[in-house]
């Protein structure tokens, strides 16, 4: 099974990569893509890196990296013309006749849209997507012969437009773990992610728990921050990858409220499904999260995670796990060995392939 996986990374983790690296864009695509990979941003390569582990031949790009792209075409001798996007389209298309892949996997947001992925369906035996995040209401994802996504509702909500979905929760990757140096903690309690408009809540919450309780926040979108919101003196500005990862191995609490993620028109307000979940506990930080209804399905509330009801609540929770350095040193580590007993994605990427191979 020959699965093709198009991914789009962040713009301002490619151009901070770039700046930082200003020869990388002169190097061949493999090369590219390997240092792309080798920063640890989103999932990386795990998909792939699991997928081949159980004998799938898997291929990946990065359809918004447009160093990376352009490389590619040239490697090709592939002339593009047009608009930044037609450009990206046009390397896309290329790409998935040159691979010629049985599945064709796309990690939505995606920029080509629906009519790009109505355009390339006939050369793929199956296109599936998958999405996590609020959906754009430009999209109708019809073209899919199949969407997952860690989101029961979103699940729901494409079966009600006849689309085929099936739940696939995220994971971590474990190699992440086995690379990470432990050191002693840096930061007490720390928060990591950003205030997009599905993260609106992030701010009250934040402003209430600072009132009690020191966090160092990184992030990214601080323009959506009041100006005299005290989350300012607190930023320490955005951490990516690898970063990421070494700021939630050095703290001793690390903080999670999910995004808002609207539905068909209703807020899926009573599920927990994001990133957070897994890579905080997967480096043996003891997370702090929302209350939800499914929780019990990834961990166990007390033992394993640390849960909130409402944010005077949490400021409640991170002053008693300060002051009780051996219980919260015993939850981070339970909440690290079921992360890498149950929610790595070698096993995540064996459930796809069967729902994959299932329908080819």
């Amino acid at each position: 099974m020959r699965i093709l996986l198009i991914d789009t990374y962040y713009e301002q983790f490619l151009d901070d990569l770039y700046a930082r690296e200003p020869t990388l864009a002169e190097s061949d695509f493999d090369v590219q893509l390997r240092k792309l990979f080798d920063q640890a941003f989103s999932v990386g390569d795990a998909y792939s890196d699991s997928l081949r582990a159980l004998g799938c031949e898997c291929l990946e790009i990065i359809t918004n990296a447009s160093f990376l792209q352009a490389r590619w075409a040239a490697e090709h001798n592939l002339t593009l013309t047009g608009d930044p996007q037609e450009r990206m389209r046009q390397v896309v298309t290329a790409q998935i006749s040159h691979y010629r892949p049985d599945v064709l996997f796309v990690f939505e947001w995606c920029p080509l849209g629906d009519a790009f992925l109505t355009e390339i369906k006939p050369r793929v035996k199956l296109l599936v997507g998958q999405i996590s995040s609020p959906l754009p209401h430009n999209r109708t994802f019809a073209a899919y012969d199949l969407m997952v996504s860690s989101w029961p509702p979103i699940v729901s909500h494409f079966r009600d437009q006849g689309i085929d979905a099936e739940p696939l929760k995220l994971a971590f990757d474990a190699r992440i773990a086995n690379r990470l140096v432990r050191e002693k903690p840096l930061y007490d309690v720390t928060f990591v992610g950003g205030f997009a408009p599905s993260h609106a809540d992030r701010v009250p919450w934040l402003e209430t728990v600072l009132q009690d309780v020191e966090v160092d926040i990184f992030g990214y979108d601080l323009s959506r921050v009041p100006p005299g919101s005290p989350i300012h003196s607190r930023f320490r500005g955005p951490a990516w990858g690898w970063e990421m990862y070494d700021v939630l191995r050095r703290s001793r609490i690390t903080l999670n409220l999910h995004a808002n993620i609207e539905v068909g028109g209703v807020y899926a307000k009573d599920v927990a499904a994001n990133m957070r979940l897994y890579e905080a506990t997967g480096v043996g930080t003891c997370l702090v999260t929302e209350q939800k209804d499914n929780l019990t399905e990834m961990f166990e509330p007390g033992k394993e995670v640390v849960t909130f009801k409402d944010f005077d609540d949490c400021a409640n929770k991170v002053r008693y796990l300060l002051d009780h350095d051996e219980e919260r040193t015993r939850i981070a580590e339970a909440g690290r060995r079921r992360t890498l007993r149950d929610h790595t994605y070698q096993i995540r990427m064996a459930e796809l392939a069967d729902l994959i191979r299932r329908r080819l």
